[in-house]
C-alpha cells in the first residue's frame, strides 16, 4: 500500500509540467478566462469580415515582333556635291556693292552627263558662282503648251536663284511666267514676275542632281525637289500651281508659288518690270509694306537689310512678328543632304 502523500503530489506535478510546456497549459493555468480587448468604434455584436483575396498574377501575352519593327531604318540618301553651285555654305559677307556691274555670264556644263542636270549657272569674271537658273518649257501639267522657238512659241516658267557677290544682302528667287497675248505674241512687257526672299538667310542657295531629281537648298536650309527633266516642283517647302494662260494680261495671275516652310518669305510681283520698284511687298501673307521700305529704288536695287538682325527689328516694328530663332540664333533647319 503506497503512502497517501505520494498520490497527492503526482497529479500536481503533472499539471505543473503541462503549464510550462504548452501554450494551452498556460491558458489553463489562469484562474479566470481573459477575453480579447474590444475594438474601438466597433459595433456591438458579431461583425463578419472578408479575408483579403490573394492576387493571382496574370500573364500578358507578348505579340511577336514583326519584320517591319526589327528592320533598321534606311539611312538618308547622301548625294555627292562635286560642282561649285552644289556646295552648301554660308554667305561670304553681308553687304553687296550698290554699283551696277555687268560682270557675270550665264554658262552651262559642257559634258553630256552634266548637261542632263538641266540648269545653267551664273559666274563672274573672277570665277565666283553667284546664281543658277532653269526653266519649265512645257508639255507637263504645270505648263501644258510646249516651247517651240522655231514657231515663236516661248511658253516658259523660269526659276532664277541669285546671290550677287555671294553676299547675304540680296539672296533671292525670281519666278517668271511667259505666255502670249490675244494676238499670240509673246511680249517682254507681259512677263509675270514674282521675286521672293526667304529668311533667315543662313546659306547660299545650292543645287545638285540625283538621277531624276534636282535638289535645291534655300537660304533657310530647307529643301526643294524638282523633276530633273520637266523642272516641275515635286516636293519640298514650295508648292506650285499651273501657269495661267489667260490672254488678258490684266486678268492673268502671277506665278502660283506657295511657301510651306517655317521661315519668313517676302514677295513682290510686277508685270514686265522689276517687282522691287514701285510695288507693294507681302511678308508671309500677313503684312504688306511699300517696296521702297525694303529695297533701294535706284542703283543696284539692293535689299535694305543686309543682316537678319536688322530685318528682324523691322518686322517686329511693322508686322508684329519676327524671324524664327533656335537658342537665340536665327535658324529653322539644317540642310538635309
Amino acid at each position: 500500500m503506497q503512502p497517501l502523500l505520494g498520490n497527492r503530489v503526482r497529479p500536481a506535478t503533472i499539471a505543473l509540467t503541462l503549464c510550462v510546456l504548452t501554450p494551452w497549459g498556460l491558458a489553463a493555468c489562469r484562474s479566470t478566462p481573459v477575453s480579447a480587448p474590444p475594438i474601438s468604434g466597433a459595433p456591438s455584436g458579431i461583425q463578419k469580415t472578408e479575408g483579403a483575396k490573394a492576387e493571382v498574377p496574370t500573364e500578358v501575352a507578348k505579340l511577336p515582333e514583326t519584320d517591319a519593327l526589327k528592320a533598321p531604318k534606311p539611312p538618308k540618301e547622301t548625294i555627292a556635291r562635286l560642282l561649285p553651285e552644289s556646295q552648301i555654305g554660308a554667305p561670304g559677307k553681308n553687304l553687296a556693292s550698290r554699283r551696277v556691274e555687268y560682270n557675270t555670264i550665264i554658262s552651262a556644263r559642257s559634258s553630256e552627263a552634266l548637261r542632263k542636270a538641266a540648269w545653267q549657272y551664273r559666274i563672274t569674271h573672277r570665277g565666283e558662282i553667284v546664281g543658277f537658273e532653269f526653266s519649265n518649257h512645257g508639255g507637263n501639267p504645270i505648263l501644258t503648251p510646249r516651247r517651240d522657238a522655231v514657231k515663236n512659241q516661248f511658253f516658259t516658267r523660269d526659276f532664277q536663284f541669285r546671290f550677287d557677290e555671294r553676299a547675304r544682302q540680296d539672296i533671292h528667287l525670281m519666278v517668271s511666267d511667259w505666255v502670249p497675248s490675244r494676238d499670240r505674241v509673246f511680249r517682254l512687257s507681259e512677263i509675270m514676275n514674282s521675286l521672293m526672299l526667304f529668311f533667315p538667310r543662313m546659306y547660299l542657295p545650292a543645287i545638285v542632281n540625283s538621277g531624276t531629281r534636282n535638289f535645291v537648298t534655300l537660304p533657310t536650309g530647307e529643301e526643294l525637289k524638282f523633276d530633273a527633266d520637266t523642272r516641275e516642283i515635286r516636293s519640298g517647302v514650295l508648292r506650285e500651281t499651273s501657269v495661267d494662260l489667260n490672254p488678258d494680261r490684266q486678268a492673268r495671275r502671277f506665278p502660283g508659288i506657295e511657301y510651306l516652310g517655317k521661315g519668313v518669305m517676302v514677295r513682290a510681283n510686277a508685270r514686265g518690270t522689276d517687282p522691287r520698284i514701285g510695288t507693294t511687298a507681302t511678308i508671309t501673307q500677313q503684312c504688306q509694306v511699300p517696296a521702297r521700305e525694303l529695297w533701294d529704288q535706284t542703283g543696284a536695287v539692293r535689299f535694305r537689310f543686309a543682316t537678319d538682325d536688322e530685318f528682324d527689328r523691322y518686322l517686329l516694328a511693322h508686322c508684329a512678328f519676327g524671324l524664327a530663332k533656335i537658342n537665340s540664333q536665327f535658324s529653322i533647319a539644317a540642310p538635309v543632304r
